[in-house]
């Protein structure tokens, strides 16, 4: 099972990737100072949306069916070239925090528990 801390520095470490590797950059998400941080935090953000408090508290949030609608949100929001700086803002964030989130989900799909298709809401 993929720990708290194990999230966050994977969260971390894809963020910054993704920071990097993006063709349009927002200077202050893609930052090598707050991407990590953004990075940790929502790499951790599953786990608050359903606490890990028992074995199978992974449910709707920590399903296949989010894993699938978060990479096609997240190929359409990569693809949006915004105009405005708060646009820039707004796809750093999403993208950015989508990859984190992503992180924890891809994870936790690595362990022997695995993630549900659909999961309770």
């Amino acid at each position: 099972m993929s720990s708290g801390t194990t999230h966050m520095l994977v969260g971390a470490g894809a963020v910054s990737l993704a920071a990097l590797a993006d063709d349009n950059p927002h200077p202050l998400t893609h930052s090598l100072l707050f991407a990590p941080i953004l990075g940790c935090v929502a790499g951790k953000l599953p786990d608050h949306i359903e606490p890990a408090i028992h074995p199978n508290h992974r449910q709707f949030f920590h399903s296949i069916t989010i894993m699938s609608l978060l990479t096609v949100g997240l190929i359409k929001t990569y693809q949006w070239k915004p105009g405005q700086p708060l646009e820039k803002l707004i796809r750093g964030l999403v993208l950015l925090g989508g990859v984190g989130y992503l992180s924890h989900l891809l994870c936790d799909a690595t362990t022997p528990k695995g993630l549900p298709l659909v999961g309770k809401l």
